[in-house]
């Protein structure tokens, strides 16, 4: 019942805090503003952190009242929390050296084991030589665990709703497992925690309407994240009678902890620091392979769900210790094997892209072939009234040349847009919905996703040369040329403003485009 209560009372108040702050971000500077290598366009505020800082707090407020006895604990939890909640913030804002970060993040551990009796003692038997007990090292060993886990959840937030669903996983396992073995204070702060995370998913996550995310979390929640939930892992996987056996906790944690460890081991074999930047994390292959921001957080959160509830499922069935860490490091090598050689592994992303039928990231129209400019306008003109919000239609009229075989044949590219962005999935799939409802299928005209090039999948790239590229380039700029381009300006589903303007006047243009009367008899 308290638990149940925590989470919509922590899921309303992190929502309210965070449309509070996201008014107040732009006065105090608290905005993340596109450049260096960071994927973003527009600039967004970098406040989540504010909503699951409150979530905490209510928690802990409520945990002091309910068991005073632990106050000590509690007010341990709060202040670390609070120390990287605001460490993070100032690395968001100044940029802190990663030697700071790694200093303050250790002390904070400390506190964690000192203040909060949070300690890693025993691994379990995960090599077959009976219970594995860390003595002396138990502290430092923690204290690299801790470290390690705020950093992994820090590395994985690189696209919308990433992290926040990642987190959301881990937490959700938590409060099963807290749940079950009737550890009351633990389910409730883990699932204040979850109701935080969601009340900052529903401002970070693209669905609906919502094609961008309006909130960041930022180093200020995802690394204060990560030390909570490195807190309340360790709290259940020791003492004397522990909720799950520790090596659970890997499979808890799995792709953030798997993520890191292989991105770094390949940083290593190729004699860079574990600590330079790339673009080798799962999402940024998934991304490469073609899958869309929403596809990527589905695909990571399911498999992340996936490997922590199969880690669950063996606790509870009793499978050994042993057994259980082969596997996880078998996953790991598997991971490792692939990832390491991203040239060989995105091929295989991108057929399985493709045997999933769904529509590239880099799609950004629809193409029309056989077309004229009126042909378009026209089916523009009955897709109009199904579109509530304001939208363009950029319409293109191109005609090949250069190619003998398709000389002469036209072609048409519309791009439609919504507040001053090309359009994202939603508004793509249902204007290929709503055209197979006005177009005859005997037409001769045929439809298809319009996708730009990616440089970054050009297998030939790193052997380009300056000549090379200028050759391609004639070759690409005489093949076809642009004859027209329209605008048609929609509101309300209503069209209230067309504009054409005519790049060239091929002979006989005019005289192959239908009349748009007929055209909408023929469309209809």
């Amino acid at each position: 019942m308290w638990g149940l209560l925590t989470l919509i009372l922590a899921t309303a108040l992190s929502a309210a805090v965070i449309r509070g702050m996201l008014r107040l971000a732009p006065h105090v500077g608290l905005i993340d503003h596109p450049g260096e290598h960071k994927q973003h366009v527009h600039s967004t505020p970098f406040v989540g952190g504010f909503g699951v800082l409150a979530a905490l707090l209510l928690a802990v407020g409520m945990l002091l009242w309910l068991l005073p006895a632990q106050s000590l604990a509690w007010a341990s939890l709060a202040v670390c929390a609070l120390v990287m909640w605001g460490v993070g913030l100032a690395d968001d804002r100044w940029k802190l050296s990663a030697r700071i970060r790694l200093v303050i993040q250790a002390g904070l551990a400390l506190l964690m084991v000192y203040g909060g009796g949070i300690v890693l003692v025993d691994l379990g038997d995960p090599l077959l030589i009976g219970a594995l007990s860390l003595g002396i090292i138990a502290v430092p060993f923690t204290v690299f665990g801790v470290v390690g886990c705020i950093n992994a959840l820090n590395m994985v937030d690189g696209i919308d709703g990433l992290s926040g669903t990642v987190a959301a996983g881990t937490l959700a396992l938590v409060a099963l497992v807290t749940l079950g073995a009737g550890d009351g204070s633990g389910h409730l702060l883990a699932m204040a925690l979850l109701g935080g995370v969601a009340g900052f998913l529903w401002f970070n996550l693209r669905f609906g309407s919502q094609h961008r995310a309006r909130v960041f979390m930022g180093d200020n929640g995802s690394m204060m994240l990560g030390l909570l939930i490195a807190w309340q892992l360790i709290d259940i996987t020791q003492g004397e009678q522990p909720l799950v056996p520790p090596v659970v906790a890997l499979w808890m944690f799995a792709v953030p902890l798997i993520d890191t460890l292989a991105v770094m081991a390949r940083r290593v074999w190729l004699g860079k620091s574990p600590f330079s930047p790339d673009r080798h994390h799962l999402h940024h292959l998934l991304q490469r392979a073609g899958f869309r921001v929403e596809h990527t957080v589905t695909i990571i959160g399911s498999l992340h769900l996936g490997l922590g509830l199969f880690g669950l499922l063996g606790a509870w069935l009793g499978v050994p210790d042993a057994l259980m860490f082969a596997g996880f490091v078998a996953v790991f090598a598997v991971y490792l094997r692939f990832t390491a050689r991203p040239w060989r592994f995105v091929p295989m992303l991108r057929r399985l892209h493709r045997s999933l039928h769904l529509t590239p990231a880099l799609n950004c129209g629809v193409f029309f072939g056989n077309s004229s400019l009126e042909h378009v306008e026209q089916i523009n003109a009955l897709v109009a009234p199904e579109l509530k919000d304001n939208t363009v239609f950029r319409t293109r009229l191109y005609e090949y040349r250069g190619d003998p075989e398709h000389a002469g044949r036209r072609y048409a590219v519309v791009q439609i847009v919504v507040d001053e962005d090309i359009a994202p999935l939603a508004y793509q799939s249902l204007y290929m919905r709503l055209l197979q409802r006005v177009m005859r299928p005997d037409r001769n005209a045929f439809v298809r996703g319009y996708v730009t090039r990616d440089p970054a999948n050009e297998r030939r790239a790193e052997h380009r040369t300056p000549h090379a590229d200028e050759r391609r380039g004639e070759r690409r700029v005489g093949r076809c040329e642009l004859l027209e381009e329209s605008f048609t300006y929609v509101q309300n589903g209503r069209i209230v403003d067309e504009q054409v303007n005519q790049r060239a006047h091929p002979q006989g243009h005019n005289d192959a485009a239908a009349p748009r009367a007929d055209l909408a008899r023929e469309l209809r």
